[in-house]
């Protein structure tokens, strides 16, 4: 059984989103049942809001070129450990292990941006990089 309903939206985002699912193949009321049926599944309408799914693709490729970013430290921490490097770096005039310098923040970086990022190359690429970086601290540290 099917309701009707009178729900008032802004008429420019209501236009858009049926161009949008127009170019989907989708009637708009297939498209918000569908959304309905995913809250009701999360069992919350605001956490599927702050889902991934709703960010700005300027904000996905930030987080990628972030997770890059953090993957490129860590492969070079890789490097210097398989040099077999100094394993210290200065940091504000002291003396730090590169492994709290540079593999800690890093890896951190990661392991945050793993679950927001969409890509499965660079997932797989970032567990990689992730395992490579892990027998270099151990390593390291003497483990």
């Amino acid at each position: 059984m099917k309701v009707q309903t009178g729900l008032r939206v802004d008429k420019l985002i209501f236009d858009r989103f049926k161009e949008l699912c127009a170019g989907e193949r989708l009637r708009v009321g297939e498209a918000v049942q569908q959304l309905m049926k995913v809250c009701l599944a999360a069992g919350s309408v605001t956490a599927v809001l702050a889902s991934t799914a709703w960010q700005s693709a300027a904000q996905r490729t930030a987080e990628k070129l972030r997770l890059r970013s953090a993957l490129a430290e860590l492969r070079g921490f890789i490097k210097a450990v398989g040099r077999g490097d100094e394993w210290f770096v200065s940091d504000k005039d002291r003396d730090v292990r590169i492994d709290r310098a540079i593999y800690r923040p890093a890896y951190d970086v990661v392991v945050a941006l793993l679950p927001k990022v969409q890509d499965d190359a660079l997932i797989r690429e970032a567990e990689l990089v992730l395992q490579k970086a892990n027998k270099a601290v151990e390593r390291l540290i003497g483990e």
